[in-house]
């Protein structure tokens, strides 16, 4: 009878092991972040055979591991709920359900603050770049996103400590000549919430607070006016599944309610193939205002795309770093804006060629 029981105690663990394995072909892409899976390993290679192939495998069956969504969710489950810790070291579990992207951390405990060089080397070619643009007869507008945190940081943990230090966004918020379009003051003048507790990444009324503030400065430049409401917006309600959430409990992400404006509804039309808003460039042209606006941005700019698409007759958008100044459709705008979220100010020391 024992040796009866062995086996099936053996067969039983060997079937739970290769299980997940048995399934891999019918199973749906498991993977929790933002990229491609990895690609099928190749035992040889350009360079003959391919010394990386067994961590080439194990990458590729690591993203396609039958379940393995589900394994994360419940071991992620367990530890937020007994130790009320994050088991994603890509996130931090805050208070009341708020999570937050633990790359922002260092501009919260000011361990990512730049010296005094770096800054003016940040500086001075951002004042490049705006005199480049102005003596070409351009309006040239920096936006910078305040992280999640810079405006929430009492949902954090408390083993998290605010710096006492400036941080990079308010040392550049002192230069008047930048001319910063400052959102982390207008934000925190609004007595709602303009970020997703479960995304990194505002939600639907902070990208419309960000949208107006942005074309106002444009108005204030060039006398050119955006047809927005943005008194007597009219909306409708939704639930929003955030990246973080989805990092951490990928089987059952949480959700955050949402509000959608009719201004972001699509009328105007992409010039050649867009696969989704997180596309490198993206064209647009529309019947808006007579204005032809070139935006460098990030994925913040997501949520900006319908309002400034459907506001402006042209609009060109690039993820491409550094931006490309002396392209066409940078050079031939009447407007250009160079948004940036705070997190990525140290990367501008980077772009200095």
């Amino acid at each position: 009878m024992k040796t009866i029981g062995y086996i099936l105690f053996c067969s039983l663990f060997f079937v739970l092991l290769l299980a997940p394995m048995a399934f891999m072909p019918w199973a749906e892409n498991q993977l929790t972040e933002n990229r491609l899976p990895a690609p099928a390993p190749e035992l040889f290679n350009d360079e003959g055979f391919n010394t990386s192939f067994s961590k080439d495998a194990e990458d590729f069956l690591n993203d396609r591991f039958a379940g393995r969504t589900l394994m994360i969710n419940t071991y992620s489950r367990l530890v937020s709920d007994i130790f009320g810790m994050s088991s994603n070291d890509k996130v931090v579990l805050g208070k009341d359900g708020w999570l937050f992207f633990h790359e922002t951390m260092g501009d919260f405990d000011g361990s990512s603050a730049l010296n005094d060089e770096e800054m003016e080397q940040i500086i001075s070619y951002l004042l490049d770049l705006k005199q480049t643009a102005e003596e070409r007869g351009q309006v040239f507008l920096i936006a910078i996103v305040p992280n999640k945190n810079s405006l929430y940081g009492e949902f954090l943990p408390t083993r998290y400590r605010q710096t006492n230090e400036p941080t990079n966004l308010d040392s550049l918020l002192l230069v008047d000549e930048l001319g910063l379009i400052d959102f982390r003051s207008v934000f925190l003048e609004t007595n709602q919430y303009l970020y997703y507790k479960t995304d990194s990444h505002w939600n639907g009324l902070g990208a419309r607070i960000a949208a107006r503030e942005i074309m106002k400065a444009i108005e204030n430049k060039t006398g050119v006016q955006a047809e927005i409401d943005w008194e007597n917006g009219t909306y409708e309600t939704g639930l929003f599944t955030g990246d973080l959430g989805m990092m951490l409990f990928p089987s059952n992400p949480p959700t955050d309610e949402d509000m959608f404006f009719d201004e972001t509804k699509q009328s105007y039309t992409n010039i050649g193939r867009v696969r989704s808003l997180d596309d490198m460039r993206i064209t647009t042209e529309s019947d808006g205002a007579t204005l032809s606006v070139a935006m460098y941005r990030d994925s913040f700019a997501n949520w900006l795309i319908p309002y400034f698409s459907n506001a402006y007759s042209n609009v060109y958008y690039t993820r491409q770093s550094p931006p490309p100044m002396d392209s066409s459709e940078f050079t031939e705008a009447d407007v250009i804006i160079f948004q940036i979220v705070e997190r990525r100010l140290g990367e501008l020391l980077d772009f200095q060629g």
